[in-house]
């Protein structure tokens, strides 16, 4: 139903909008956070429940669109941005916004988080860069350790070779660690840039045995697909127990 919807374009032309007007990032910063402080003053006045959860699965769930987003890269070279587009989709569209939900037991954290991810998918704030980072470590874990049953099932195999650099990615890149055992799940080799002070290099991970083509994106889609399913029936659970 809301699949031609694209949440990040409308966070871009207001982006673009403000800077037009404005051009120095702390004010505009300070705008957001008042619109931010401005919606949910406005939304914490729904009582009804099943309304506002309509609402905020609207403007947090975004896996769908990603999907439609992963299908139009049609281009050889494109294919390997599917990887990171998939997975930032399902932890950032979907697993952290509801892991927030039901860790404060408000719908209004959920959204606070969205619109971070979103103004930090627009333009480069360290701040928000900094505190997205911190969210998206426990949720990270969530998606690696259902990520790992899969990678164990499909490839027989206990081990994945993160390069010495599980730790760090963990603390410093979560999304990093997902692609890597989405990329061992797939079997498909992944390239990571990195930049260290004044070196530049890249890291690959995975294996070589399959290629990154429609096939196997369609196929990370429906393992994303079933991760979410899986997650979001235990979201229910406990949230079902707590009540």
């Amino acid at each position: 139903m809301f699949w031609r919807i694209d949440r990040q374009r409308i966070v871009r032309v207001v982006d673009g909008f403000l800077f037009r007007r404005i051009k120095i990032k702390g004010i505009v910063l300070f705008l957001y956070t008042v619109l931010t402080i401005l919606l949910i003053y406005m939304l914490s006045f729904i009582t009804e429940k099943e309304l506002l959860n309509f609402i905020t699965a609207f403007l947090v769930i975004d896996i769908s669109n990603s999907e439609k987003k992963n299908l139009e890269l049609k281009d050889k070279i494109k294919f390997y941005e599917s990887i990171t587009l998939a997975s930032k989709s399902l932890l950032c569209g979907f697993v952290a916004p509801l892991f927030y939900i039901l860790i404060f037991s408000s719908n209004l954290i959920g959204i606070i988080y969205i619109i971070l991810y979103n103004i930090s998918e627009t333009r480069r704030y360290n701040i928000i860069d900094f505190v997205l980072n911190a969210l998206n470590i426990v949720p990270s874990l969530i998606i690696q350790g259902l990520f790992y049953v899969v990678y164990v099932i499909r490839n027989k195999s206990f081990s994945i070779d993160f390069k010495g650099d599980y730790i760090l990615n963990t603390l410093t890149r979560p999304l990093l660690n997902i692609e890597i055992m989405a990329a061992y799940i797939e079997s498909v080799n992944f390239y990571y840039h990195f930049n260290s002070k004044e070196l530049s290099f890249i890291k690959s991970y995975g294996k070589y045995n399959n290629k990154i083509d429609e096939v196997c994106l369609k196929d990370y889609l429906s393992i994303n697909y079933a991760t979410a399913f899986i997650y979001f029936m235990i979201f229910i659970l406990i949230n079902f127990f707590i009540k």
